[in-house]
Formats: C-alpha cells, sequence, structure tokens
C-alpha cells in the first residue's frame, strides 16, 4: 500500500467497494469536518458502495493576510490566497511560486487517486470534488494536463468519473485553458454555487465556466443533463456553504456517473 502525503478521514462504504469520491475541504478548513457533515453522511449512506475519503491540506502562509492581526499568518489551504476581495487578474498567471504551490497540491491530490487505483478501483469510478479551494484545486487536478505537473510525469491527466467544484472558482485562467488535460471534454462536471456567495463571489464562479467554454460543453441549470460530458452549473439559494437542494443535486449526480454495479 502506497504512502500517502497527506492526513484524511474516510466514510467506508457499506456495501461492496466498487467506487471513491475524493473531497477536498475549504480553505481553513479540514477533512474531519466535511466527513461529519450531516448532508455528507446522508449521501455516504444512500450510496453505500462508494469510500469517501477528506484529504487535510497543508499548513501555508496566506498573503492576503499577511499584516492582518485578527488572523493567523497560516492555515489549511490548498493554494495562496493573493488578495481579498477574490478576484481573478492575469497577473497571477505568472507568479512562479503561485503556480508552484497549485503544482504541489496537484501533486498530493494525485497520490490519493493512484492510491485507489492501487486498491484495484479505476480511473472512471473514481470522482474527484470540493468546496472552495478544494473545487478549484479539484478542477485543475481533475481537467488538468501533464503542464500541471513535474517533468518526471508524462501522464495527459486522469479520466476520471467526474469531477466536483461547489463554490469554487478558476484560479490561473489563461494557463488552465492551455493545460487541460486530452480528456476533459469526456468527463462530468458538477459545479454548484450559492447567488449570496460573498467569499467567492457567484459572479467569479460562473465567469470561470464561462471562460472555459470554448473548450469544454458549459450547461447553465440543465437539471436532465446533469451527469454527462461537460460542465453542469448550478445556482442555490445560498452563501458560502452548500445547500440541501444542492446536496440532492448532488447525490443524483454520484449515482449516474458512479452506479452500482451488478
Amino acid at each position: 500500500m502506497m504512502s500517502l502525503p497527506l492526513t484524511f478521514v474516510t466514510i467506508t462504504p457499506k456495501t461492496k467497494h466498487t467506487a471513491t469520491v475524493i473531497f477536498a475541504h475549504g480553505l481553513g478548513d479540514n477533512g474531519l469536518e466535511f466527513s461529519n457533515n450531516k448532508e455528507m453522511r446522508t449521501i455516504a449512506s444512500q450510496l453505500p458502495h462508494i469510500k469517501w475519503v477528506f484529504p487535510n491540506a497543508p499548513e501555508r502562509s496566506i498573503t492576503a493576510w499577511k499584516g492582518d492581526t485578527r488572523r493567523q499568518s497560516s492555515t489549511r489551504g490548498w493554494l495562496d490566497v493573493l488578495r481579498e476581495p477574490l478576484m481573478y487578474s492575469s497577473e497571477h498567471d505568472d507568479i512562479k511560486e503561485y503556480d508552484e504551490g497549485i503544482m504541489q497540491s496537484v501533486k498530493h491530490l494525485d497520490a490519493f487517486i493512484q492510491s485507489e487505483i492501487n486498491s484495484g478501483i479505476s480511473e472512471g469510478r473514481i470522482v474527484l470534488g470540493g468546496f472552495g479551494q478544494g473545487g478549484a484545486i479539484s478542477l485543475i487536478t481533475g481537467l488538468g494536463g501533464s503542464q500541471w505537473r513535474s517533468a518526471s510525469d508524462t501522464k495527459d491527466g486522469w479520466k476520471l468519473g467526474g469531477i466536483i467544484c461547489l463554490g469554487g472558482w478558476l484560479p490561473m485562467r489563461e494557463k488552465y485553458k492551455k493545460r487541460l488535460s486530452m480528456h476533459a471534454s469526456t468527463i462530468p462536471v458538477f459545479w454548484g454555487h450559492g447567488v449570496q456567495n460573498e467569499s467567492v463571489t457567484w459572479g467569479l464562479s460562473w465567469e470561470s465556466a464561462e471562460f472555459i467554454g470554448d473548450k469544454l460543453e458549459v450547461r447553465y441549470g440543465q437539471y436532465t443533463k446533469v451527469g454527462e460530458p461537460g460542465v453542469s452549473f448550478m445556482s442555490y439559494g445560498v452563501a458560502h456553504w452548500m445547500a440541501e437542494s444542492e446536496m440532492e443535486d448532488l447525490r443524483l449526480f454520484l449515482k449516474k456517473v458512479l452506479p452500482l454495479e451488478g
């Protein structure tokens, strides 16, 4: 069994393990908090063949928090926050340290995916997702190609069963579009966002999805196509958290992309 680079929490399947969801938490959170979420537990009980893995992001310094006495200088996070309020800037694409920090998180999540494959779960039976920063890094890891990885890793990304992005966005948009994997357009993406979200605004999230619309099919609010290849972008009447209706839609997405076998 391979050694994993980060600590994690799991929800074990209640029946034969035939699929896995790897779910990355948001900035300053941890895997235990999400594994104990009532709605997450409900979904897990309704899809008993799925194993859930919740990695803990490494501690990192947050650039936007430096000098702010109300906040700690570091916290658990998948990528740096360069400024607040959060917004996209093409200048970020040229910051080497920002790029390298994201690539390090990609490497961490790649290890969790590979561990599941080594245990006998195929790529197509694995879904990668997350909330906030976790959603952002899942879009990069799950749909990104070899340019998000080290020179020694020539694999052009994964062909996963699906990607989940809740309350997330796309950092480094220009580079992201250039670094999409050859499989990206074939992977179903569930992208949910709260219209009252002030931490990651709805506009930032929708602009991120629209930006890659020339590379992937992006659908807004088309429930009948949730779980098909491309991005299903759904809006909910909440702030920076997960709505009950969103979690029900997520359950239906997972039921479609990771169906019970046999």
